[in-house]
């Protein structure tokens, strides 16, 4: 699917990654390109690729890709530019807790990358990030090891 137009049907496309339950590094870039040529994130975006993390390990490109895809997405679209309001903090802390309560896996980087990049945030946001540990909950192959497994750092 890469360099096809994939907008019409993204929602099928992160579905079926889901289903895989792996996210493979086509996969971010085909995620990043219609991202960054297709159509500007919004918020039903930013909750499926949330939603993605939740049922797919996707390592360490993944979660790096998805707290930068996050952060630029509160900090600079929701507004006011470079802060965190209290209204965006809220839906971004309901997102990643999720309807059942269990955080998404890389819940703790994205809050951390959101509280590093912006010039404010609002205070829950600082809360939600003090009551996790500052890891994912993915594991991910250490490299030059076969077959172990480690949680991110």
């Amino acid at each position: 699917m890469l360099g096809d137009r994939m907008y019409p049907y993204f929602d099928e496309y992160l579905d079926s990654v889901a289903a895989s339950r792996r996210i493979e590094k086509d996969d971010i870039r085909a995620i990043r390109t219609v991202l960054d040529e297709e159509v500007a994130a919004d918020r039903h975006t930013i909750e499926k690729l949330i939603d993605l993390d939740r049922s797919a390990q996707g390592g360490t490109e993944w979660r790096d890709f998805l707290a930068g895809t996050i952060a630029d997405f509160v900090i600079w679209v929701e507004g006011p530019l470079g802060k965190v309001s209290s209204e965006t903090s809220a839906w971004l802390v309901a997102a990643l807790a999720g309807g059942s309560g269990s955080s998404a896996p890389s819940a703790s980087h994205i809050v951390h990358t959101v509280i590093a990049e912006a010039e404010e945030t609002d205070a829950s946001l600082t809360l939600y990030a003090l009551s996790m540990p500052q890891e994912s909950f993915w594991p991910v192959e250490a490299s030059g090891s076969q077959g172990t497994t480690n949680l991110i750092m």
